[in-house]
């Protein structure tokens, strides 16, 4: 790939396109995988719950977001007997849930295709309103996506640094969502350890033209990741016209599936308030659920339903349980 005149770094889904930073990380992130698929392996860990000879599950780590209608609501309160949930459609004995009240890393990905029908002077103010609802603590990164995707401005909380990065939206070739999506999972957020909030904020249609990586490889990154994923959906281009399988599903039905499968949620691109109610849920909403997974086929990926006590409240999770050797700790 040619180096770009701009001042940005990108990233890449063929090793070969990879800046040697994320190389490096994706490196030793496969040595480390490597070495506990084995040490699982002969120690039988991951054996389905509940069969002779087969060691417990360990406790796992949920987010549960919690909705409410306006950032203005009283401050969310939950505890184990708020809501229910169900893995692989068994009801789980919730060990905790707590609030999280660590800052945040957000990156916010948007469609720089020549055909997305957005602006790049719009794509700047929707950066530059997610910028000032940013709290205290938070990074955000802005990336770029076409063929591939570029980071206009990397991981930081220096406000002055990420409006500058936000002039520097371009619009050219087609739109490879899926191959950014798990770019941006594999080389952001798969080597933050330390990071319990991982937001992307996509500003799409949901189209995508020509990836190689699939939409469900692509989603099953993300989940597997923990990544949250809000959409700030923009007119569809194709109009919904009728769409290939192989090619995954149509736009807007892409956005609803990212969003809804990883505890998400959609914004209208018009919507004046969407990056301070999403800012909101990120800093005051958010919770981390414990439990110890019984009764389940550990080695395969899981269905999870999360059910609230009550009909006034609204509780977001992500709709699947990846198998544990993906999931990012």
């Amino acid at each position: 790939m040619k180096p770009s005149n701009r001042p940005t770094s990108s990233l890449g889904i063929l090793p070969e396109r990879l800046p040697r930073r994320a190389f490096l990380l994706r490196a030793g992130l496969g040595l480390m995988c490597g070495l506990g698929l084995g040490r699982d392996a002969r120690q039988r860990v991951w054996g389905q719950s509940g069969r002779a000879g087969d060691a417990p599950l360990p406790s796992l780590s949920l987010t549960v977001i919690a909705q409410v209608p306006t950032p203005e609501a009283p401050p969310t309160h939950l505890t184990t007997t708020d809501l229910t949930l169900y893995d692989a459609g068994v009801e789980q004995v919730i060990e905790s849930i707590e609030p999280d009240p660590s800052a945040a890393t957000i990156v916010f990905l948007a469609d720089n295709s020549a055909t997305f029908q957005v602006e790049v002077g719009d794509m700047e103010q929707k950066a530059r309103s997610l910028i000032r609802e940013l709290f205290t603590g938070d990074r955000l990164m802005l990336v770029g996506y076409a063929k591939a995707p570029e980071i206009l401005c990397d991981l930081t909380d220096d406000a002055a640094q990420l409006v500058a990065g936000a002039r520097l939206f371009r619009k050219s070739s087609a739109p490879r969502l899926y191959d950014a999506l798990l770019a941006v999972t594999e080389d952001v957020f798969r080597p933050a350890t330390t990071v319990s909030k991982r937001v992307v904020v996509l500003l799409s249609d949901g189209y995508d033209e020509g990836s190689q990586t699939s939409f469900e490889a692509a989603l099953a990154a993300l989940q597997s990741a923990d990544v949250v994923v809000y959409a700030l959906q923009a007119q569809d281009r194709t109009y919904g016209a009728p769409r290939a399988k192989r090619l995954g599903p149509k736009p807007a039905e892409a956005l609803r599936l990212l969003t809804e499968g990883t505890g998400g949620r959609s914004f209208k691109l018009e919507e004046a308030q969407a990056a301070a109610v999403l800012t909101d849920e990120v800093r005051r909403r958010w919770f981390r659920l414990r439990y110890r997974p019984q009764g389940v086929n550990s080695t395969t990926a899981r269905r999870l339903f999360l059910v609230a006590a009550s009909d006034q409240m609204v509780l977001r999770a992500k709709k699947t349980q990846p198998p544990p050797s993906t999931i990012l700790k």
